[in-house]
């Protein structure tokens, strides 16, 4: 099945969104290279509403997940709304009374994008919930999952690094490794499902693959408290694909309210040979850069 899309441009990015519902962000290229995104045809789970399809790409969901409830087929909505340098991408209100919207906006000039992501309640009882971006990029690269923000701890005595592991996550798993800054994945080694997650200062996810960076960022929240175990940002990666994952903290959404998340996205041409101290410092500095 083919679904109609819709593309927007700047000078050096190209970008493929969903015509209507979603909002599902399909393709991302930069200055005219593959798709940096990964596509996935044939993900798709039936659940009482119907069949829910990935597609791939970029989307908006909200955390803690659950099934079916996170899996309600969005692909069914009101049109995208075209803005300057960008468009408006909204869902249809879900069976638990969520709306969903995304707004991309891209930099006319750089390789940059911004992302607000919005959930809104149409129900008739407060839920608590959290906003939840996820990118799905093209398997075969390497994902930095930072675990501080590179700063001394306040306090040498007490823990400055937390991870959680999905309970699907094989351990040991030759794609880890552990450095004293990040965590270290390897997608392009075969290997079952798994997911990390970490609850980190840093507020920052990266990918390395074919000569690109894609590095995305958001804000840290260091008196909220987040979901899965107090993660801010997540990696899930298969043979399928690599999912870059930032959350917002969890928050209690009353009947007509909304709560947004905003991300900022840039990708660069990458062909430096980096040990791995010099890589965490160079990822830092280029997202301290992209505030």
């Amino acid at each position: 099945m083919s679904y109609e899309t819709l593309t927007i441009m700047s000078r050096r990015l190209r970008l493929t969104v969903l015509a209507a519902g979603g909002p599902r962000i399909l393709a991302l290229h930069l200055d005219n290279g593959p798709n940096l995104l990964a596509e996935t045809p044939n993900a798709r789970w039936e659940t009482p509403w119907g069949e829910f399809v990935l597609l791939g790409g970029h989307r908006l969901w909200h955390a803690p997940e659950a099934f079916p409830r996170s899996y309600w087929p969005d692909l069914n909505g009101p049109a995208a709304e075209q803005l300057d340098h960008g468009v408006t991408l909204r869902s249809a209100v879900d069976p638990g009374g969520i709306a969903k919207s995304l707004t991309v906006t891209l930099d006319p000039e750089q390789p940059r994008l911004h992302l607000q992501h919005t959930l809104t309640s149409h129900g008739l009882w407060p839920v608590e919930l959290a906003p939840w971006a996820i990118t799905q990029l093209a398997p075969g690269g390497k994902a930095i999952l930072p675990l501080h923000n590179g700063q001394p701890p306040a306090n040498p005595l007490l823990p400055n690094r937390q991870i959680a592991f999905w309970p699907y996550t094989p351990l040991p798993d030759p794609r880890l490794a552990f450095c004293d800054d990040f965590i270290l994945i390897n997608t392009a080694i075969a290997g079952p499902p798994a997911k990390v997650g970490a609850h980190s200062a840093a507020g920052w996810l990266a990918y390395l693959h074919q000569a690109t960076l894609f590095i995305k960022r958001t804000v840290y929240q260091p008196a909220a408290h987040y979901p899965d175990n107090n993660c801010n940002l997540e990696i899930y990666y298969d043979r399928g694909c690599t999912e870059l994952e930032t959350l917002a903290p969890l928050c209690r959404l009353d009947p007509g309210a909304s709560v947004s998340h905003t991300e900022i996205w840039q990708v660069i041409p990458w062909t430096d040979d980096l040990d791995q101290s010099d890589l965490f410092t160079t990822l830092a500095q280029r997202a301290a850069e992209m505030v």
